[in-house]
């Protein structure tokens, strides 16, 4: 029998070394407390503190609201607080403001552009809370760029023994959709429990948290019938919706191509059947009268225009995007996600 855990542990992820870490399971597994209660740990060893951030401050404010409630009775020798943009915790009863130490800085990615310039010394680590956009939410634009730039202005130039970034960070999430920025950038998908960003050298790891590990915290023995079929699902491990057939073995035969795009990961063929449908299949169109384009400028080339978004074949590729009606023939497709998507 498989052993059953209470809450996410984070000595398995931590012991891969990576710069940053992703971890995407169900709720109520700990994951945000474990990661709240490894930062307070951090700051009373070594002084370190965590930037804490959320994807706006819409987000940002409620999570700040007591931030530190889950997690201060593990210390009883301490008082803690949030101030501003800063979490804080001294020892009790000293009656001296002065004594207040930071452990927790607040931000929020959308404005995380504000912070260039701005000295983190003490910062080792950076927490993206909820990195997994909600059902119905919208990413940012470029997150996962305004991320490597907010880890680049708190990290500057400080190293670790290894000679590597000193600033780790951890990205926690429930995620849904394979189709999501941090998938796409780094070629994750539902096939593995581990699995290392592809071209990173293991530098970024995900763990998609096997749930049937964990004790259910979320289930019809505390809320009844009132949960709902999706995060039920996800509670026993069906991390995923359906993304309306993202992925099938092959074209619909009825289907014409109308374009090749040349991506920075190879050429793909763009297929459309009528106005209903667009498939993607790997490798160039046969058609010589069929064009090719760059949905991306760095895939630009001699013969290889750049499609903006106002070209008629960009426009309906995201159209067809958009509506959920654009299909990866074979897991080797996926590879166009990156570029289809911009």
């Amino acid at each position: 029998m498989a052993e059953v855990y209470s809450w996410y542990d984070y000595r398995a992820i931590l012991s891969r070394s990576a710069l940053w870490s992703i971890v995407s399971g169900p709720r109520s597994i700990g994951k945000t407390f474990g990661a709240k209660r490894d930062a307070v740990k951090r700051f009373l060893k070594d002084g370190s503190e965590t930037l804490w951030i959320r994807r706006t401050h819409t987000e940002l404010t409620p999570a700040r609201s007591g931030f530190f409630d889950g997690v201060a009775a593990l210390w009883p020798g301490f008082d803690f607080r949030v101030d501003g943009m800063v979490g804080q915790i001294r020892l009790e009863d000293t009656g001296e403001s002065s004594d207040w130490k930071t452990v927790i800085r607040f931000a929020a990615l959308s404005t995380s552009a504000q912070m260039k310039g701005t000295e983190f010394p003490l910062v080792d680590w950076i927490v993206y809370d909820e990195c997994f956009a909600e059902p119905g939410q919208r990413e940012l634009p470029e997150e996962v760029e305004r991320l490597r730039n907010l880890w680049i202005t708190v990290n500057r130039s400080r190293v670790d023994k290894k000679g590597r970034a000193k600033t780790r960070v951890l990205l926690l999430g429930n995620v849904t959709s394979l189709d999501n920025c941090w998938f796409i950038e780094w070629y994750f998908d539902a096939s593995k429990e581990w699995q290392k960003g592809r071209d990173t050298g293991g530098d970024v790891v995900l763990h998609l948290v096997d749930a049937a590990k964990y004790e259910r915290r979320v289930g019809e023995t505390i809320y009844g019938k009132a949960l709902g079929t999706l995060q039920l699902d996800y509670g026993s491990g069906g991390y995923f919706r359906s993304d309306g057939g993202f992925v099938v073995p092959e074209r619909d035969p009825q289907s014409t191509p109308f374009a090749t795009l040349v991506t920075l990961r190879g050429e793909f063929g763009l297929w459309r059947l009528g106005y209903e449908k667009v498939f993607v299949t790997v490798g160039a169109v046969a058609d010589k009268n069929v064009p090719k384009v760059a949905f991306e400028p760095l895939a630009v080339r001699p013969g290889v225009p750049y499609a903006d978004k106002t070209t008629r074949i960009r426009r309906e590729a995201n159209r067809q995007y958009r509506a959920g009606r654009l299909f990866l023939v074979t897991p080797g497709a996926m590879a166009a996600r990156q570029a289809l998507v911009r």
